[in-house]
């Protein structure tokens, strides 16, 4: 959900620039770019693209399985995509419908990344009500950090989340909405809580976008805003540079357990309401100037106790000039990525921060 709000959006956009730049005399690019996206139809829907499927209903895919509806994980009013969960056979899965339109372009976008492993894509299609069916993985990156992971296992997502977003840069497809919930996670848990992770994937695709040769994407918003690039929230020029960004951002909230610009921490309440009334709500704009200004936040270069090698990765990666930025493939070889060592979830051994705080400590005597 977009929260229309200017002073809202601008106190999110200073904050994502002072976080990571000590000089804030940035020209902002020109948002006159063309504009490439996937226009959709504006045909009249037909009858079934407005009455969400029910528990129960049994759905026939082109590759001849039969799925029945067991369970409706996101229930929203038509057009907009509604998610289902399903079994076939003894399995389980995934099935979504699309915007009006998306379903040819879905398909072809998807096909050449059937065999990335790192990439969740589609294994059927339900053609007559055009819908995608995906394999179902336990979970999502946001709530399986909320379970005890070790160092070694957060890097280990990392690395292979960042694999899956490489295949899709490969082929110039931009995803647009990179965040935690975005990376999903096959795994068991044992019952002494050990877990046993399956695979990695990079999943939600349906926002995704194939650029062609120099094109790029201009003068929307795309993705959240909790996880968004600073060109992203300027409506500004965006290609596979802005997804590694924000991938930078989420790899903070993995290894660190901070959400770097989550807004809660400054006014829980009022942002907790706004999120609540919806975006059509008409006391929305008038409860959002009563959002505080915020203090601009300590530059990551200056965070401490941070691991120095994860510090020169994510300063890589949110780079204010995204022409500069590294990509996934380069991010991939950084000397963080290489076998994981036995550290704390900081990055940095307890000597070595216990060294830090004595030193803190010592300042101030």
């Amino acid at each position: 959900m977009e929260i229309k709000n200017p002073t809202f959006q601008i106190t999110l956009l200073w904050q994502s620039l002072f976080f990571l730049s000590f000089d804030l005399r940035i020209l902002l690019p020109c948002p006159q770019f063309t504009l490439f996206s996937n226009l959709m139809s504006t045909a009249s829907s037909p009858s079934w693209r407005t009455e969400p499927l029910s528990v129960g209903d049994i759905l026939r895919g082109s590759s001849g399985r039969s799925y029945n509806i067991e369970e409706i994980l996101r229930h929203r009013e038509r057009p907009l995509p509604c998610v289902y969960r399903a079994s076939a056979q003894g399995d389980t899965y995934i099935i979504k419908d699309v915007q009006q339109g998306d379903f040819d372009y879905q398909q072809e976008l998807q096909k050449p990344l059937s065999a990335a492993p790192n990439v969740r894509t589609l294994v059927d299609t339900i053609s007559d009500r055009e819908l995608l069916v995906y394999p179902f993985l336990t979970g999502h990156l946001l709530c399986f950090m909320q379970k005890p992971v070790s160092y070694d296992l957060r890097k280990s997502i990392l690395r292979s989340a960042l694999t899956g977003l490489a295949e899709l840069h490969d082929r110039n497809i931009i995803h647009t909405d990179i965040k935690p919930d975005n990376i999903l996670v096959d795994y068991d848990e044992t019952a002494n809580q050990e877990l046993q992770v399956r695979s990695v994937q990079i999943g939600d695709l349906e926002s995704a976008a194939l650029l062609p040769q120099n094109a790029v994407i201009a003068g929307v918003i795309t993705g959240n805003q909790i996880w968004r690039s600073p060109e992203d929230w300027t409506r500004a020029k965006q290609d596979t540079a802005s997804d590694i960004y924000s991938f930078g951002i989420v790899a903070i909230f993995v290894v660190l357990e901070k959400m770097v610009f989550c807004p809660r921490d400054e006014a829980p309440g009022l942002y907790g309401l706004l999120m609540h009334l919806g975006e059509e709500n008409e006391y929305v704009e008038r409860l959002g100037a009563l959002v505080p200004e915020v203090k601009p936040r300590k530059p990551f270069a200056l965070w401490e106790p941070v691991d120095p090698e994860f510090r020169d990765l994510i300063l890589k990666m949110t780079n204010l000039d995204p022409a500069k930025r590294i990509t996934a493939r380069e991010a991939l070889k950084h000397p963080w990525f290489r076998e994981a060592r036995a550290k704390d979830p900081g990055g940095l051994s307890w000597r070595r921060i216990k060294d830090y705080v004595a030193s803190k400590l010592r300042s101030y005597m």
